[in-house]
Parts: structure tokens; sequence; C-alpha cells
């Protein structure tokens, strides 16, 4: 009786167990400790250079992790080593010894995560092989938040284009440039705390996925076509099912952002034909919308002029003009965060540069960013020189 008591009572926690994660996996609610910060996400090759925790950020520029404190909004790299010098070294033979470096691959789009406390982003590490020779790994780095060592979590299967990290488990795409020709790209999970990679779609032909980002419960990802350009896909968290997005007559879009309860998308037509569509988070209430718009958050939408790259403000509310800005460049990012603005993107330097605004500013436009890091190309991708047996 004892025995079939005890199995009953480990059956109703197993239960119990798997309705909480299930109930986790459809919440709407965002969990700053468990869930992947779409705000910080842009269509570029810097998607998602940063993450915000309580007290502060972290930035990763080049090849370097950097923590911001919130109130002083100074940098220091992450690493705790003493005598380290960090992006300041210029022996080409010590440049890997700090903490605060990540060896990336210029083809991953970057992607830093934030996850129960520590930092995680897909690398490029050199590890032995059984046979006793250095090869070069896709791995997934888990990093700890006060600059200690890294250690690996996951190698995966194949090159990474973009992976992010989402209530438990490490979502990749495939990277179509470095896969065998009789490959075909697609989207793969992995629990963080270890296991198999699950296949979640598989592109058509030689379609290439990349910059996965998380709008309600979908795993919202572009998938590009030769023929067609660029479209977005949703993976559904709740029933297993990907659907892509398509307006009116057949549109395809290229951006999906959330803002008010609602996901915004703008089609993939040509600048002057750009609509601005929007849905209810779970993809129900189709609707065109008045204006066109390349960013939005909750108080403002962002309209990008595509010849000179500023950017015009309006408010939600009034659909009122508030403010521009002149910090974007060619290529660079805009990230919409709760607290503040940031602008990422090259220097004249060949370097990194990092502006940003409080959001109380918004309204007083240029004169009130500020610069928080401006590096140059050697403090940001320094020479390396590694040494093998």
């Amino acid at each position: 009786m004892k025995k079939i008591l005890l199995i009953l009572c480990m059956l109703v926690l197993f239960l119990t167990a798997c309705g909480s994660d299930q109930a986790e996996v459809e919440s709407e609610e965002f969990n700053l400790e468990t869930d992947f910060q779409s705000e910080y996400c842009d269509l570029t090759m810097n998607a998602h250079p940063i993450v915000e925790v309580e007290d502060g950020y972290y930035i990763i520029v080049g090849y370097y992790i950097y923590y911001v404190d919130k109130e002083t909004m100074e940098y220091t790299p992450l690493c705790n080593k003493p005598n380290c010098l960090h992006q300041e070294e210029t022996d080409q033979m010590k440049v890997t010894n700090c903490n605060a470096m990540v060896r990336l691959d210029r083809l991953i789009c970057t992607n830093l995560n934030y996850y129960k406390q520590h930092l995680y982003i897909a690398a490029i590490e050199l590890l032995i092989d059984e046979d006793g020779m250095p090869e070069r790994k896709y791995v997934m780095d888990k990093l700890p938040l006060d600059g200690g060592e890294r250690e690996i979590v996951h190698e995966f299967e194949n090159p990474v284009d973009t992976a992010i990290v989402h209530r438990g488990y490490i979502y990749y795409s495939s990277d179509f440039s470095q896969i065998g020709s009789n490959e075909k790209t697609g989207v793969y999970r992995v629990p963080i705390e270890g296991g198999d990679e699950e296949l979640l779609y598989s592109a058509e032909s030689n379609n290439q996925i990349s910059y996965l980002r998380i709008t309600g419960t979908n795993l919202s990802f572009t998938e590009y076509d030769e023929e067609r350009g660029h479209s977005v896909c949703q993976y559904n968290f709740v029933n297993g099912k990907v659907k892509k997005i398509s307006f009116g007559d057949g549109i395809d879009v290229v951006g999906a952002r959330m803002a008010n309860g609602r996901v915004y998308y703008r089609t993939m037509k040509e600048y002057k034909d750009y609509n601005t569509w929007s849905t209810n988070l779970d993809g129900s209430d189709e609707r065109k919308e008045s204006f066109i718009s390349q960013h939005q958050d909750d108080d403002y939408y962002y309209e990008t002029n595509q010849e000179d790259k500023t950017q015009t403000v309006y408010d939600w509310k009034t659909q009122k003009k508030v403010t521009e800005f002149s910090q974007l460049v060619r290529g660079g990012s805009f990230f919409a965060g709760k607290e503040k603005l940031f602008w990422y993107g090259s220097n004249e330097d060949g370097g990194i540069k990092v502006s940003y605004i409080n959001r109380e500013d918004i309204p007083k436009g240029d004169k009130a960013v500020k610069v928080l890091m401006d590096f140059s190309s050697d403090e940001t991708y320094p020479g390396i020189v590694t040494v093998t047996q």
C-alpha cells in the first residue's frame, strides 16, 4: 500500500512539474530572468549585442563584453583577472587570455543572451578532437556575471547563424554558407541543461534562416529566398506549428516587433511601397496601419529615412512628431530599451561607437544623446595568434 501511495505521489509531482513548464512556455508575461530580450534585437549583423539586468547592461563590442552600471553609465570589461589589460593588450599571444573576450566568427549574427544570472553567447572555440588535433567548433559559452572563467554548455551539431536562449532552451539556425551542399538550413532547439538537438523547421531548397527572436508565444525568424527575398516565419510554442506571415494579397514581411500588446510587421517591397501591418500577439486581428515604421516600442514608433538614416519619432497617442535623431549609421543598429534608446554602429576609425539617450529625454532630440563607447578597430577586433602543438 505504501509503495502504491509513493508512486501516486511521484506521479502527481511529475504532472505538476510538467504543467508548470507548459504554463511557462505559453505565458505572454515577460520574465527578465528567463526570457529573450527582443527589444534589443535588430535586423543587422550586430543583431542582439545588449542585454539588460536589474542594475545594468552587458554589451558586446567587437570581441569584448562589458558591464555598464545603470546609475553611472560607466563600463567595465567583464574580466576579473587583476593584471589583464583587456582591449588595451598589444601582445597578440595574450589577447585571448582576457575573460571578457569571446571568440566570434564574423558570419555569426551577434546574440548576447541573459538567463538566470549568467550570460550565454554562441562562439567558436578551438577544441582538441579524438585524434589530438585542434578543431574549430561552434559552441554555446556560459559566462558568470563576475567576469570569471566561462564554460561550454553545448557543442552545436551544425554551423551557427543565430543562437538565442529563451525559457530553458537554446534555439539556433544553421548557417547555409557552411553546411553541406546537399543539406538544408533549419531551426533547432536543445535544452539548456543538456540533451539532444531537435529540428523545428527545415528551410526550402537553399534558403537562409537568421534573426531569431521572440514575439509573444512565437519564435520568429527570417527566411531568405533568392527569388522572393526576405519573409518572416513563426514557430508557435503552444501548438508546435510553423507558419509564414503574409498580409493582403500575399505580401510577405521582413520585420516583427512587439509594442502595446501587438506585433508590427514591415512589408518586403521597395521602400516607397513599404507598409506597416500589425496583429494581436496570437496573430489575430490583422490590420494595415496608416503609418510607416521600422521600429516600435510602447511609447513611440520610429520612421527611418533610408537615404540619410535620420529617424523621426512619433507619439502613439497623438500620432504627432516628437523629435528627430541623426545617430543611426548605415549598417548600424537601433535598440529601444525600456529605460534608454541605444545606437550601435561603426565609427570613422573602423571601430564601434555606442550612444544612448534616457527615455525621459527623447523629446530633446540629438542634443540629449550621450556617447557611451567609442573604440578603435584595434580595441574592438584585435589580431589574434593561436599556438597549437
